[in-house]
C-alpha cells in the first residue's frame, strides 16, 4: 500500500492530456464509470461547477454532507476536498475549468470571488433554484457551452468563457434576488476583507497571528480584527484559526501522515500544541478524528 503524504489531488485532462477547460454531462459521467465504482475523496487543481438537475446521492465538501436535490449547484474551487455518491440515473451539467483558463478569458480570480459562490476561507452552501427563478434561461446558456464545445471552432474557448461569465452572472442576480441585501460595504472595509482572505490563503501554514496579516496589510491587528468581524461576522482569530483546522482535518482523514508531521506542515514548532489545539477545536484527538472520517467515507 502506497504511504499518501498529501490528499489525492486530480489534475484537469481530456483524453490523457492536460486541458484547460472540459464539458461533461452527469450522464456521461455515469456511463464512465464501473457500477458500483466509488471515487475516493480528492482535490482538484481546477474549479467544478456541478448543476444537478435531476438526481439525488450525497455530496460531501470539506468535511460537509449535502444531500443532493433538484436543481442545485456546487460550485467548488480548487484545493478544497469533496466526494460524491450519486444515485444511478442523475441528469445535469459538469463544467470544469482551470486557473489558467479564467485568465486566458479575462476573468480574474478577484471578479470569481466577487461572485459569492467560490470557497475563500468561508462555509459555502450549495446554490439552490428555486421555482420563481429561471433555471431553464440558465440550462440555455449552458447548452451554449455545451455546443461550442462539441463543435471546436476557431476561437470555442474565447465563445465558452464569454457564456461562463453570463452564466455566473445570471447565477449572481438569482442570488441576490433571494437573499436579504445587507449594507454595503465600502470600497476600503472591502478591500482589507480581501486582502486579508487573499493573505491568510497564501500564508495561513505559517502565519498563525492576527498582528501577521496586520502588519502585511499595514494596519493595526485591532483594526483588522475590527473589519473582519462587522464585515463577516467571524473575528480575524478565528478565520485564521478555522484555517489552519481544516488542512489540519484534511491531512487527517485523507494523507498517511502522523499528527507530527502536519503539526510541522502547518507551521507549529511544538507538535504538542497542534494536538491541544486540534482536540480543543474538535472534541476529540487527531487520530480519534482521522477514524472517525476514514470509517465514513471508506
Amino acid at each position: 500500500m502506497v504511504k499518501r503524504h498529501q490528499v489525492d489531488r486530480v489534475t484537469l485532462k481530456e483524453n490523457g492530456m492536460p486541458a484547460s477547460f472540459v464539458f461533461r454531462t452527469m450522464e456521461q459521467i455515469e456511463s464512465m464509470q464501473h457500477p458500483g465504482q466509488a471515487l475516493e475523496p480528492h482535490r482538484h487543481n481546477y474549479y467544478t461547477i456541478l448543476w444537478v438537475r435531476k438526481g439525488s446521492g450525497q455530496h460531501h465538501i470539506d468535511f460537509r454532507s449535502y444531500d443532493v436535490k433538484n436543481d442545485t449547484i456546487y460550485f467548488l474551487t480548487p484545493e478544497q476536498v469533496h466526494h460524491v455518491q450519486m444515485n444511478p440515473g442523475a441528469k445535469g451539467f459538469v463544467l470544469l475549468f482551470t486557473p489558467d483558463f479564467l485568465h486566458e478569458q479575462g476573468l480574474s480570480q478577484h471578479w470569481i470571488e466577487d461572485t459569492g459562490f467560490f470557497f475563500r476561507c468561508d462555509d459555502l452552501a450549495p446554490f439552490h433554484l428555486t421555482d420563481e427563478m429561471d433555471s431553464h434561461g440558465l440550462e440555455h446558456l449552458v447548452l451554449h457551452i455545451q455546443e461550442e464545445y462539441i463543435a471546436r471552432k476557431p476561437f470555442y474557448l474565447d465563445g465558452i468563457g464569454s457564456w461562463l461569465k453570463l452564466f455566473l452572472l445570471e447565477c449572481k442576480r438569482f442570488s441576490q434576488q433571494s437573499s436579504i441585501q445587507v449594507e454595503t460595504r465600502t470600497h476600503t472595509k472591502a478591500q482589507i476583507v480581501k486582502q486579508f482572505r487573499d493573505q491568510l490563503e497564501n500564508h495561513y501554514h505559517e502565519w498563525h497571528k492576527v498582528a501577521d496579516y496586520a502588519r502585511e496589510l499595514h494596519i493595526t491587528p485591532n483594526h483588522l480584527n475590527e473589519v473582519i468581524s462587522v464585515e463577516t461576522g467571524t473575528s480575524a482569530k478565528d478565520y485564521i484559526l478555522n484555517r489552519i483546522m481544516l488542512e489540519a482535518k484534511r491531512y487527517a482523514g485523507f494523507a498517511d501522515i502522523t499528527a507530527k508531521e502536519v503539526a510541522y506542515t502547518l507551521g507549529f514548532d511544538d507538535p504538542s500544541h497542534f494536538s491541544k489545539l486540534f482536540r480543543q477545536q474538535q472534541n476529540q484527538s487527531f487520530s480519534e478524528f482521522r477514524d472517525h472520517i476514514r470509517k465514513k467515507y471508506h
